[in-house]
């Protein structure tokens, strides 16, 4: 992982669920998009002029990785891209447990279902 960095070309507000949606399409090896559903009373302080809906803790699962970002302070963070190959990083299952699949199908056991 790195230190985070702000995105290039993303919006400077939280993702609509559409816009997160075709994130499968938009990234290469796209199979699945992650997303974090916060408490009402987090998403008051993170983003409190912001839709009901509005996503602002996402995971795109590449066929080769998992690409991490934020929206923090009024901007997209890329956190990096934890690889599936690497044998030494911990599971992401552990991670994934907090959000759920938007769209997508992924190849971790933690996904028991697709969204299509």
């Amino acid at each position: 992982m790195q230190d985070p960095t702000p995105t290039t070309g993303w919006p400077d507000n939280p993702l609509s669920v559409t816009t997160a949606e075709e994130l499968l399409h938009d990234i290469t090896d796209a199979i699945a998009v992650w997303v974090m559903d916060h408490a009402d009373s987090v998403r008051q302080i993170a983003i409190p002029d912001a839709q009901p809906d509005a996503i602002i803790d996402i995971v795109v699962e590449t066929t080769t990785g998992f690409d991490m970002y934020s929206y923090t302070d009024g901007q997209w963070m890329d956190y990096g891209t934890q690889r599936k190959d690497n044998e030494s990083a911990p599971s992401m299952a552990g991670t994934l447990a907090s959000y759920r699949i938007l769209t997508g199908k992924s190849e971790l056991d933690v996904a028991d279902e697709s969204v299509e």
